[in-house]
């Protein structure tokens, strides 16, 4: 793709809240399946399609995003583009002003010194793959002042909190916003990935912020539809939105299914993230694994039952694991019973023997905790 697209890779909006993990990063840095970032599937969206600069937009507690950043090569060409880290650079008064239109505003002058033709807009908590130089061939063939991702989904009364449904007509054109409130089961969800010119996009910040100080893209583009030709292209693959802890959760289990899986993972569409040198994971005496993902430099010695286990973890004598999402870096000590959790990095597990949640509720148990 032309270095006349600009990439922009947005801040999470203030609907996402993903209890306990956001304490400690965005959910960008979030761990996806003991090995990757949430980060890696939208970075490699943008660089697979060859878009060589990336702005890339922090929210929160940033020190994790920026390293995992820092210490990973998505495959961009040095001489001709880059990754640039932006923030809002105004303290806000909430974080109800904390918004991507302010955040725009206070960068334009990074952004023009791209001089780009085209801005794609693509969200930091949701994953899916696709090919943006597709998308823009659509939007630029088809007329639209805007193009809006979308995913044509049967579980939005249980999935989706807060995203934007889109209302559309025959010719994909986009005729009404409205947030999902988890009333109805069928529905086009916005996947927040817009492409536009940059004129428009500058045009629509000065727009947004002049109706509202609290004002988002979404919003802006919502009540563009009075005055723009704001269409919609399908998106046909797998889309996860990462809003909860629950929904994280959901995710790393759905992707020990193969099948799952192989809609994040193609040969044609490198996912790409932090190397991390590691021997093989040691399975010892006694030890049992049945339906997980497991990362390497582990050592187990208990049973894992249907989880997902990142690098590095340990695994007692005699202790079982159960529906869990393990983060890298953590210890189970022995005869240690865990079921339905969601475990953060480094923490140490030994005292307490059993700990159960739900699969409707996952415990969560906090970075660096000694449980």
């Amino acid at each position: 793709m032309s270095n006349k697209v600009l990439g922009i890779l947005n801040m999470e909006p203030n609907y996402v809240k993903v209890e306990g993990i956001e304490d400690y990063r965005p959910i960008s840095a979030g761990s996806v399946l003991g090995r990757y970032r949430t980060i890696d599937f939208m970075m490699s969206n943008f660089t697979n399609s060859r878009i060589q600069d990336v702005k890339v937009y922090l929210k929160n507690r940033p020190r994790s995003l920026i390293e995992h950043i820092h210490n990973t090569n998505y495959n961009l060409n040095s001489k001709r583009g880059k990754i640039h880290l932006l923030y809002g650079e105004k303290e806000v008064i909430n974080q109800a002003y904390n918004t991507d239109l302010n955040a725009f505003h206070d960068n334009m002058e990074y952004m023009d010194e791209v001089s780009p033709k085209y801005v794609i807009i693509a969200p930091s908590h949701f994953i899916f793959i696709q090919d943006f130089s597709v998308m823009l061939q659509y939007h630029l063939e088809s007329g639209n002042d805007i193009t809006i991702l979308y995913q044509n989904v049967y579980d939005s009364n249980e999935r989706y909190q807060n995203c934007d449904v889109l209302s559309l007509d025959d010719d994909k054109n986009i005729t009404a916003f409205h947030k999902n409130r988890l009333k109805y089961k069928k529905g086009y969800i916005s996947l927040e990935t817009y492409i536009m010119t940059y004129e428009l996009f500058k045009d629509l910040i000065d727009k947004g912020r002049s109706i509202s100080s609290m004002y988002s893209l979404s919003d802006i583009v919502a009540d563009s539809i009075e005055w723009l030709k704001v269409g919609g292209y399908h998106h046909t693959g797998r889309a996860a939105c990462i809003n909860n802890l629950k929904e994280y959760y959901d995710f790393n289990m759905a992707m020990k299914d193969s099948r799952e899986m192989y809609q994040m993972f193609q040969d044609d569409w490198p996912i790409f993230t932090m190397t991390t040198d590691s021997c093989p994971t040691l399975y010892l005496k006694g030890s049992v694994v049945n339906d997980s993902l497991v990362g390497n430099g582990c050592r187990i010695e208990g049973s894992v039952i249907g989880s997902v286990i990142g690098r590095n973890v340990s695994i007692g004598k005699d202790s079982v694991v159960k529906d869990c999402v393990i983060s890298p870096n953590v210890t189970i000590g022995d005869n240690v019973y865990l079921e339905n959790a969601v475990v953060d990095r480094f923490a140490y597990i030994n005292t307490v023997k059993e700990l159960r949640g739900e699969k409707q509720k996952p415990l969560y148990i906090a970075r660096r905790d000694n449980i």
